[in-house]
């Protein structure tokens, strides 16, 4: 076994690194001018990591695997500080390898920076959404939540175009995108009336 090179035991320590890292950021990122405290802020907050996928060959149980690929989905609202992640991430992922002495290759599949929504056009948004649920129940003394979304949505492809905002609507256990989502009637309903409340305030 001291003789063994495995990169199935070397995946497995990378991921648990990735969990580590993308939960405590600041525990593994200097404090510099390019991850200023606002950023290690922003990333305790924003920054979500993800092994969706992984693979080895020959994929026999009793063979040792000759390689394993996986993949890394890593995303924050901060695009200083993702780049930093990466980096911390890239190096500790290199030396991590090369204590096991096994190769390690790196490829960058997708790159895309974050998208802030527009804040007059969130604010709206929210009014709309507290104005809906007004005619619904009546007075309330709650707060509309504001959230960050870490997904892909359309609204990053237009952002270059116009201005963005998104309305969300909950779904049971916040599942959503698949056969398990549930959405209740009176949420789709205060939905249409939130969206029906901020077009009349654009008339």
């Amino acid at each position: 076994m001291s003789m063994r090179r495995d990169p199935m035991a070397a995946a497995a320590e990378l991921m648990v690194l990735l969990e580590s890292l993308c939960k405590q950021p600041k525990d593994f990122l200097p404090y510099n001018d390019q991850t200023a405290a606002f950023t290690i802020e922003s990333l305790s907050e924003s920054l979500v990591c993800t092994v969706g996928e992984i693979s080895c060959w020959p994929g026999a149980s009793n063979v040792i695997p000759g390689k394993v690929s996986f993949t890394v989905d890593l995303r924050a609202m901060d695009d200083t500080g993702r780049e930093a992640v990466l980096h911390e991430l890239y190096s500790r992922m290199y030396y991590i390898c090369d204590k096991r002495s096994v190769s390690c290759l790196i490829e960058c599949k997708h790159d895309a920076n974050a998208v802030m929504c527009d804040p007059e056009l969130s604010l709206q948004l929210n009014s709309s959404a507290y104005s809906a649920l007004k005619r619904m129940v009546g007075d309330i003394e709650i707060e509309v939540p504001t959230l960050m979304s870490g997904a892909g949505h359309d609204a990053m492809a237009m952002a270059h175009l116009t201005k963005v905002g998104m309305l969300f609507v909950r779904c049971r256990g916040g599942i959503s995108h698949s056969p398990a989502e549930h959405v209740l009637d009176d949420d789709v309903g205060a939905a249409g009336l939130a969206i029906l409340s901020f077009l009349e305030t654009l008339i």
